[in-house]
């Protein structure tokens, strides 16, 4: 009975040990192209501690999206900074490179924007980016939509995007193919909403949304009533996996109907929390 005992105990032992070595283990191999993981980053993540894990990961960065700073460049200095960043072969690059898209005046806060994409970030690169934040002092906007595509080794996909979400900077994990369509709640620009029309009548309301790169379209739009108020919410769809980094203004329908007469209140639910609101009278 002894001996069976002992052998049990061993078998288990090495089972466990087996277990946990396969689990820590990673796949290894070199990175390829055609295998990739994407990582949301946390919006506070400190820039340089993500670069040094993946670097230490060695993995290879293809792709950085949603990091969108501020910068003090004056209104009339915008087009050479556009013309800075051009040289700069992470940023213009086959079918990328900063535009009055991606790099423009905000007159409302009196700042530039750079929403600019950022590819095959070697260590050189990383470099050059951390040492352009710095020089230029540039402001980290703390984007909710930063993310990162990295090539992997084959068969590694699975361990990774379990294994990823233990660093404190990882705000979510997916395979490849799963992030190439995604759904965002959009803003509203404008609407053209009449001042009347009758009951029953299907009223045609064109709107004008945005999306925040190439990849972005129209997906849906759902409301909700309380009493004579609608409230309306737009979404897009973002399809695509390596995405140009334009923001775009796209224009959809929306067709108001109304069984009852009187003063309609119609409010376009944004991202934020606030509304686009409009008043049209039924008769």
């Amino acid at each position: 009975m002894r001996k069976i005992l002992t052998l049990i105990i061993v078998v288990l032992f090495f089972s466990c040990s087996s277990e946990n070595s396969n689990s820590d283990v990673p796949p290894t191999g070199e990175n390829s192209s055609e295998v990739n993981l994407a990582i949301g980053i946390k919006k506070d993540a400190d820039l340089n501690l993500v670069f040094k894990t993946l670097n230490e990961l060695k993995f290879d960065i293809r792709q950085m999206s949603g990091f969108v700073y501020n910068s003090n460049t004056a209104e009339s200095g915008v087009s050479n900074l556009m013309a800075e960043l051009n040289k700069k072969p992470y940023i213009k690059t086959s079918g990328w490179s900063a535009t009055p898209y991606t790099v423009y005046f905000n007159q409302t806060e009196n700042k530039t924007m750079i929403l600019n994409s950022y590819f095959e970030m070697n260590a050189a690169n990383q470099t050059d980016l951390l040492n352009l934040i710095s020089s230029l002092k540039w402001q980290d906007r703390l984007s909710e939509y930063k993310s990162i595509t990295l090539s992997i080794p084959e068969g590694s996909q699975t361990y990774w995007k379990t294994k990823m979400m233990k660093y404190s900077f990882v705000k979510w994990t997916e395979t490849f193919d799963q992030v190439c369509i995604s759904y965002e709640h959009a803003p509203v620009l404008s609407a053209n909403v009449p001042d009347s029309g009758n009951r029953n009548q299907v009223i045609p309301i064109p709107l004008i949304f945005v999306v925040h790169n190439g990849c972005g379209g129209f997906s849906a739009i759902t409301e909700t009533n309380s009493g004579n108020t609608k409230t309306i919410t737009v979404k897009a769809k973002y399809e695509g996996c390596l995405c140009t980094q334009s923001i775009g203004n796209i224009q959809t329908t929306y067709n108001f109907t109304s069984t009852t007469t009187g003063i309609h209140t119609i409010k376009f639910l944004q991202p934020d929390g606030k509304f686009l609101t409009y008043s049209i009278t039924i008769q």
